[in-house]
């Protein structure tokens, strides 16, 4: 990739049941717009048969692992309970197989939501099916739909060492909250970075070669945050460059030359 060229990002794409019982690809576009700001040309790769393949994704600087339902319990050895919401098995098999192909590659992948549960997963690790039910917390992470996507529900604290902090300048932040599950055991190789100040739950995760950070909260939707922005940044920065997210060795002419 030249420095004329923007980096591109595989962003997953799952389905939802629409009128008649068709199925249908959908993705908060909000995910694309903050890509495309932080100077980054987006594919999208949904769900199906055949999947994405090994042509197109060598073509990919980097791969974002967006929000959704939950994760399938049985991927991570566990029977599915009553609390647990709806899963997509074909969502699944693609966003845990492109998150492996990923890390074995180095290239930089961003978890959001769903996506910061399927990378730990992905790497080993396990979830709470539900947290009230787990007794993780009896805070109500799944903040209701009518307070909208940019409700701020919480603090997280983030570690001051960790990428997380240095990308976003900051080692406390209030977040918004859309979720029910979330990391019980982190993936070996994976640390936690934040975690909601009131209970521990753990609200962010990164490996130690700074290619995979993961949030639990939703920056797609919090675009007034300016830190929402350094981090989108920094993740199509480290796209760009095959640098750690965070580095800052980034060539700023990419989203500078195509508006």
């Amino acid at each position: 990739m030249t420095a004329q060229q923007r980096p591109l990002i595989g962003v997953t794409v799952g389905t939802t049941m629409g009128k008649g019982g068709v199925f249908r690809y959908t993705l908060n576009r909000a995910y694309v717009g903050a890509l495309r700001a932080a100077g980054a040309e987006v594919t999208l790769l949904p769900t199906g048969s055949p999947p994405p393949s090994e042509a197109l994704l060598r073509h990919l600087d980097g791969v974002l692992l967006p929000g959704g339902g939950d994760v399938d319990p049985r991927r991570y050895g566990e029977d599915p309970r009553p609390e647990l919401g709806g899963v997509d098995v074909e969502l699944d098999r693609l966003e845990l197989s492109l998150a492996t192909w990923a890390a074995e590659r180095g290239r930089p992948v961003l978890g959001i939501c769903r996506g910061h549960e399927v990378v730990n997963v992905a790497l080993g690790g396990t979830l709470y099916q539900d947290i009230r039910a787990d007794d993780a917390s009896q805070h109500q992470h799944a903040v209701p739909i009518e307070l909208g996507f940019d409700h701020l529900d919480h603090w997280i604290d983030i570690d001051p060492e960790s990428r997380l902090s240095q990308v976003v300048g900051a080692t406390s932040l209030q977040v918004n909250s859309c979720h029910h599950q979330s990391v019980k055991r982190p993936a070996a190789g994976l640390r936690v970075t934040a975690t909601s100040r009131d209970d521990g739950i753990v609200e962010a995760l990164e490996s130690a070669d700074g290619r995979i950070l993961t949030v639990q909260c939703h920056p797609e939707d919090l675009v007034s945050d300016d830190w929402t922005h350094l981090l989108f940044r920094a993740f199509v920065q480290a796209a760009a460059t095959g640098e750690a997210i965070g580095s800052g060795r980034a060539r700023p002419a990419a989203a500078a030359q195509h508006p």
